[in-house]
């Protein structure tokens, strides 16, 4: 106290203190090494010793009115991907200060630290949310310092509001090779990969006609990336073919896997579509042998049968048939799908096999459908006739993000 006994001083000048009431006090002595006081001390009043008690409350508006809490500077919104905002400011470097508590509203600014829908407490210098709706954000940064019995916060002078928008957008990459962008503010893709559908098969002069020839295979899903990234993509443009042999039908197997027809988006690879494959070891006889339709993301028909649809496996077609310019017992096939979908998220029916070719029907084919990775028909059956079944579509690469990634999310 001063010397009159008439204000209580809080620090080293009479700048900040308190007015006493009137009265006669004596300065309080401690009596004991904690500052503890004597039990003689029982009341107060004139001419007697007084204790002046001061309430957290007013300690806590003092300490602020003298010394304040320091706040962030330089506080930003901004679009950081689709549906998601970054913030940004700096931290005050002198000051009381533990940390900064944001609070996000939609439509107005909050009232308080707690009036919001989200709140973030933080004592970084950077944070992105979560997807938010596409409305105005508004977010208010109070500043706070941690004492015993939890925080001081400011007022929350500090805010800043913004219209959150949707990064989206999709990609279809057609024959060729290339390195493809990743837009600014995207970090996640989803992507679909179709491989290049298979050949139909040649009708080789016998007259049940040719396999069809697989769809392409088919893979789809997410991809973490960073904008202004470079992927490499490969989509063939060449087709598989066949080489038409009328001495030796074997030289119309081909099932095999060959990688420079696959299509390729990064670390993706998908194959092609398989063409027919004909058996001559079939059975226990030498003059019986095996037809099959292509495999692929589905199968491609054999014998006049349907080609797979959506991942399922080839038809057969008709039954077994010996071809009265041959001594061969043929029996009919139909290709393996991939027993799972081929339907993209974007809601394109990928990866059809080809059609068998029908019996004793020379020149009736058709092609698979270029950018969906469908399978060629095989070529009809004609005695005597040797031709080629239609070739595979191509391939393709489709890539989305934000909404037209169709989850969602």
């Amino acid at each position: 106290m001063d010397e009159n006994y008439t204000h209580l001083k809080m620090g080293d000048t009479a700048s900040m203190a308190l007015p006493l009431p009137a009265g006669v006090y004596k300065k309080f002595k401690p009596e004991r090494a904690d500052d503890t006081l004597p039990e003689s001390i029982t009341s107060s009043g004139d001419g007697k010793n007084a204790v002046i008690v001061l309430e957290d409350k007013l300690l806590k508006k003092m300490t602020l009115e003298a010394f304040g809490i320091a706040s962030i500077t330089n506080f930003r919104l901004s679009m950081y991907a689709h549906r998601q905002v970054r913030l940004t400011w700096k931290n005050p470097s002198v000051g009381l200060w533990s940390g900064v508590r944001f609070v996000f509203k939609y439509g107005s600014m909050p009232a308080d630290e707690n009036d919001g829908f989200m709140v973030y407490d933080s004592a970084d210098v950077h944070y992105e949310t979560s997807r938010l709706e596409e409305r105005e954000l508004f977010v208010r940064a109070y500043s706070y310092v941690t004492v015993k019995d939890g925080r001081w916060y400011d007022e929350g002078a500090v805010s800043a509001r913004i219209t959150v928008t949707g990064i989206s957008g999709s990609v279809t990459l057609s024959t060729g090779a290339g390195v493809w962008t990743v837009p600014d503010n995207v970090y996640k893709i989803r992507y679909i990969v179709v491989g290049q559908g298979g050949e139909g098969g040649n009708n080789s002069g016998w007259a049940l006609g040719g396999a069809g020839g697989g769809g392409g295979y088919f893979a789809s899903g997410y991809m973490d990336v960073n904008p202004e990234q470079k992927l490499s993509w490969i989509i063939p443009s060449a087709f598989l073919r066949s080489t038409v042999n009328t001495e030796d039908s074997s030289k119309y197997y081909r099932s095999e896997h060959l990688p420079q027809f696959d299509t390729v988006f990064g670390d993706v690879r998908v194959a092609h579509g398989k063409t027919q494959r004909t058996d001559f070891s079939y059975g226990r006889h030498s003059d019986e042998m095996a037809e099959y339709g292509g495999d692929g993301g589905s199968g491609g028909g054999c014998s006049g049968g349907r080609g797979g649809r959506n991942g399922s496996d080839g038809a057969s077609g008709s039954a077994a048939y010996v071809s009265s310019l041959s001594k061969y017992k043929k029996y009919p096939f139909g290709g393996t799908g991939s027993h799972s979908s081929t339907t993209g998220f974007n809601g394109v029916l990928y990866c059809s096999g080809g059609d068998g070719g029908q019996y004793r029907m020379g020149g009736v084919r058709y092609d698979g459908t270029d950018g969906l990775g469908n399978g060629g028909s095989g070529e009809g059956g004609w005695e005597r006739h040797a031709s080629v079944g239609g070739k595979g579509g191509t391939g393709c690469i489709y890539i989305a993000w934000g909404s037209m990634m169709n989850d969602g999310s």
